[in-house]
């Protein structure tokens, strides 16, 4: 038996925080020598959000869009919102595939199921997946899993949202050496999730799951609301052309583009700074060959450090990152890589599967048909939540070898834009280059605003820190729902012939697996938010991965994405009236 506890103890951090956390942290009992509660009470309905963190990742990516979530929700809804972070599959875990790591994915939710009724008497009848890069391709496997149990005649599932996921797979379209060589290597690098993201894989998976006849297709209509956030430049990893699933690429000549934004955007205060929603226009956006601006300096964005946008200050950094990072970390950094995903092809073979199915059948008894909870499912279940809060503190040292090797990946990356002059002018925040700063947590301190600081006229919302009166971040999300459901048939709507940059000049000639993935995933009713942060890191910001202070414009971009969640909430309980 301890065993199998063993086992079953993947680390997961399904810790809520913000204002939403002290509340559900009040009813959340705890095993400190009292007999747990087997049931009793008032049964509350509870909304899950799943929230599947990506390559090389933890839990705690997640965590700011844990709170904005928990934060945004819980006020337009009599459903009791309790979030899930999964980590049973962290760090080098990702190499390990998406089949794999969906299975992981799949037993931490069937016993938060479980623990929920056992502990809180939460009764899970609606289901929400939020992925982030890899974690998207996860969510959508889990889905179709589930569907083929037939769990979803028993829970409804509301939304699913991807961060920055590769729907049509990794590849770099420019015809120069480095590209090349990263489409032919990269596939080895990052373990069997490395050939089914290149899709070079034996089945093509990412092929089979955008089959309108699979299963995996199938569990994705089940939703009620499809939404996806691409981001347009400075991402290095997740290209806009697969995060967005188009088969147009029109942002490569950044230096000749003229960026605009969805009009009236409202302003919010993150920490220090002041910041709109980065989502862009598409019909607005244009090629400064079409359009005549004389007065044009770049696509520069406010909350900008003036220090880090030097390009003397970035020339240097470049200079000393390539002196030590060519002859030494690279090589390094590429050979453990390397070396993780041998182990991780090595270790699937002989891996043991959890027993799903059975599972599932266990979870249906109990929960869903008012039989009692397995004794030792719910030890288990228990046991990762203590994991969770543990991990939730620090992330281990093979979280910081994993996040230190996307870092170096990042750094390589960046340094082939410049030498081949695709860069945008970034204007790097203060996060861009302070590596060296903690991951913001729900204990972090930071500095007050001055008094003398001008507030704007908004919602406050406090998260949960040191300093129990400080505002971290002020939002109004009443007037952020007003201008999400005005641009909301623009960014449901889309069409190419209204876009400017989409044109013959910027298509791209995909293979006929990855044009077959396009046309049948765009046959979905998406929800699709183009974002732009002019950072060094794009693909970090976009889930703020790094804490609200440090990533503000992410995270207001964030909570934009929260006020559509909000929308269709509120839309839906008027409904059941």
């Amino acid at each position: 038996m301890a065993d199998r506890i063993d086992r079953l103890k993947d680390d997961v951090d399904d810790r809520v925080k913000g204002d939403a956390y002290d509340r559900l942290k009040s009813d959340r009992l705890r095993d400190d020598g009292e007999n747990r509660p087997k049931g009793d009470g008032e049964v509350k309905s509870a909304h899950l959000f799943v929230l599947v963190h990506g390559l090389w990742g933890g839990p705690n990516h997640m965590s700011t869009i844990e709170r904005a979530i928990l934060d945004g929700l819980s006020t337009v809804t009599d459903d009791k919102i309790v979030t899930l972070k999964p980590s049973s599959f962290r760090f080098w875990k990702t190499y390990d595939g998406i089949q794999v790591n969906a299975e992981r994915v799949m037993t931490d939710i069937l016993y938060e199921i479980e623990t929920l009724k056992e502990k809180q008497n939460y009764h899970v009848n609606k289901i929400s997946i939020i992925g982030y890069s890899l974690g998207g391709l996860i969510s959508r496997y889990v889905i179709g899993k589930f569907y083929e149990l037939g769990v979803f005649s028993y829970i409804e599932p509301v939304f699913f949202t991807t961060f920055a996921t590769p729907h049509v797979g990794v590849e770099f379209l420019n015809d120069n050496f480095f590209d090349k060589t990263a489409n032919a290597l990269g596939q080895y690098l990052f373990g069997k999730s490395g050939r089914q993201i290149f899709i070079t894989d034996h089945e093509h998976l990412l092929v089979k799951m955008a089959d309108p006849n699979s299963i995996y297709y199938q569990g994705l209509l089940k939703f009620k609301k499809h939404l996806l956030l691409a981001n347009v430049k400075n991402d290095r990893t997740v290209a806009f052309f697969t995060s967005f699933i188009t088969d147009y690429a029109p942002f490569e000549d950044w230096n000749k583009i003229k960026i605009e934004y969805l009009s009236n955007l409202p302003q919010s205060r993150i920490g220090n700074h002041y910041v709109k929603p980065k989502v862009i226009d598409l019909k607005l956006s244009n090629s400064l060959d079409e359009i005549s601006d004389d007065d044009f300096k770049g696509n520069m964005q406010e909350a900008t450090s003036i220090l880090r946008s030097n390009k003397v200050f970035k020339f240097l950094i470049i200079i000393v990152g390539a002196l030590f990072l060519i002859p030494i970390w690279i090589p390094l950094v590429l050979i453990s890589s390397l070396i993780a995903s041998i182990y991780s092809m090595v270790k699937i073979r002989i891996l043991n599967h959890p027993n799903i199915k059975k599972h599932w059948q266990r979870v249906l008894n109990s929960v869903y048909q008012g039989g009692p909870i397995d004794e030792d499912d719910f030890k288990a279940g228990q046991a990762r939540r203590d994991q969770r809060d543990r991990l939730s503190q620090h992330e281990s040292f093979k979280g910081d070898t994993s996040e230190l090797t996307e870092n170096t990946m990042e750094n390589i990356l960046y340094a082939e834009e410049r030498f081949t002059g695709k860069l945008s002018d970034v204007n790097p925040d203060d996060d861009d280059f302070d590596r060296g700063r903690d991951y913001e947590s729900s204990e972090g301190s930071g500095n007050e605003l001055n008094d003398s600081t001008p507030k704007p006229t908004a919602i406050s919302t406090s998260i949960n820190t040191s300093k129990p009166t400080e505002k971290i971040i002020d939002i109004n999300k009443d007037l952020n729902d007003k201008l999400a459901a005005t641009h909301l048939s623009h960014l449901k709507n889309i069409n190419y012939n209204e876009y400017p940059l989409f044109n013959k000049d910027t298509k791209v000639n995909l293979l006929d697996n990855k044009k077959f993935i396009i046309e049948n995933l765009n046959k979905i009713d998406w929800i699709k938010l183009p974002v732009y942060q002019d950072s060094f890191n794009a693909h970090d910001g976009i889930v703020a991965r790094r804490g609200e202070r440090t990533s503000p414009k992410g995270t207001t971009t964030i909570y934009f994405w929260i006020s559509f969640l909000r929308i269709f909430t509120k839309s839906d309980k008027e409904s059941t009236k």
